[in-house]
């Protein structure tokens, strides 16, 4: 008999991994599974507010600077007692796990410990396997931290399977955080990124009259703001006036990730949150925002490319945004250099040349190829 019981922990730094587990979630119970979700922080409150009766766990984070850089000294403060905070995690999940026939796993470590510590089959989703800390100034340090964040992975590799929710090379978004040692390539399978599959029969003319824009007017831009709380909104501070700025030579649109907005706006369209976001990426020429794997991938899957705004020092989205900008999908933004001068010169370079649009196409046409919610559900049937 197949197992009826499923737990899925879902790691709760920023909201891209409680979006694509909301989605797993939603087909497994479909499906007639019975799931357990916890979750903490960001992803905690998104799932929650999404109807789901997720379960706290104790949070774990990165210290960040007041300007949104991630802090290598604050996180080492804030993460002081971590061993401790990773039991007491580790303690929550054993009580989640102990009743499910199955473990899912999304980037974290207690869940995956917790499920193997009860022989339980568990499987391991995530897009990051090593940690890159981009910290120039500390060399040694960071080689001592690097090493030290080889642990998780570890920990992963105990897994049943590792299913690596990207693109497969050479498209692999998050390719410089997948280095995964020879002994675990065995056990893992490249399925694609988990999110809503765009739809194909948009009618640009039905979403432009919902939003207030001329589907014969300009160039469409699609501002996404997305990543954990303080710095996305950082990020939307600095760029809403910007944008409201250009509004005239373009038409734009933002969305601010639930975030009441702190600038009156008397051009741009601004929204708190869009219940269907892939209809916007559907319409947009291009798309600006945080380098997260979700966000990059949404829009990529809708063939638009990305003028990508890194969280400054943030390894992972440094990572993300060079494998896309090597692609020729997008172009990087750094933070500190954020004007309108440097934005509307990244807007003209996309926009001017077709190669970014017939690069992100390529991400488009192999998404359409991909399924990853059946191979998950395939696994656990």
């Amino acid at each position: 008999m197949p197992p009826r019981r499923i737990h899925l922990g879902v790691c709760g730094i920023g909201y891209g991994h409680a979006a694509r587990s909301l989605i797993i979630l939603r087909e497994l119970e479909r499906r007639g599974f019975t799931v357990t979700v916890s979750s903490y922080g960001d992803g905690l409150r998104y799932l929650i507010s999404a109807g789901v009766n997720a379960l706290p766990s104790p949070p774990v984070s990165y210290g960040v600077l007041p300007e949104g850089k991630v802090s290598i000294k604050m996180t080492i403060y804030r993460n002081i007692m971590l061993p401790v905070r990773f039991l007491e995690q580790l303690s929550y999940e054993l009580g989640y796990v102990e009743d499910a026939d199955l473990v899912l796993s999304d980037s974290r470590v207690s869940t995956t410990l917790a499920g193997k510590i009860l022989g339980k089959t568990t499987f391991t989703i995530l897009n990051q396997f090593n940690i890159r800390i981009e910290y120039p100034r500390y060399r040694r340090l960071i080689e001592v931290l690097e090493a030290a964040c080889y642990a998780p992975g570890e920990i992963w590799g105990l897994s049943d399977e590792i299913l690596v929710a990207d693109y497969s090379p050479p498209y692999t978004i998050s390719k410089r955080n997948l280095v995964i040692p020879n002994r675990f390539l065995g056990k893992t399978s490249f399925i694609g990124p988990i999110i809503e599959r765009p739809e194909e029969d948009v009618r640009r003319d039905d979403v432009c009259e919902i939003y207030g824009l001329d589907p014969r007017g300009g160039p469409i831009i699609f501002y996404h703001a997305s990543g954990p709380s303080y710095e996305r909104r950082i990020l939307t501070r600095q760029i809403l006036p910007i944008l409201d700025e250009i509004a005239g030579e373009y038409q734009v649109i933002a969305t601010l990730g639930g975030d009441e907005p702190e600038y009156a706006a008397k051009h741009l369209k601004v929204y708190r949150w869009i219940d269907d976001p892939m209809k916007i990426f559907a319409i947009s020429d291009l798309v600006i925002c945080r380098a997260g794997q979700t966000t990059l991938a949404k829009a990529l899957a809708s063939g638009k490319p990305v003028i990508m705004i890194p969280i400054p020092a943030h390894g992972e989205q440094l990572g993300n945004a060079l494998s896309v900008a090597e692609s020729g999908a997008g172009i990087i933004l750094e933070q500190d250099k954020l004007s309108r001068e440097t934005l509307e010169s990244a807007i003209k370079r996309i926009l001017s040349n077709e190669s970014f649009r017939e690069s992100a196409e390529e991400y488009r046409r192999l998404h359409t190829k991909l399924n990853p919610i059946e191979q998950i559900c395939s696994r656990v049937a």
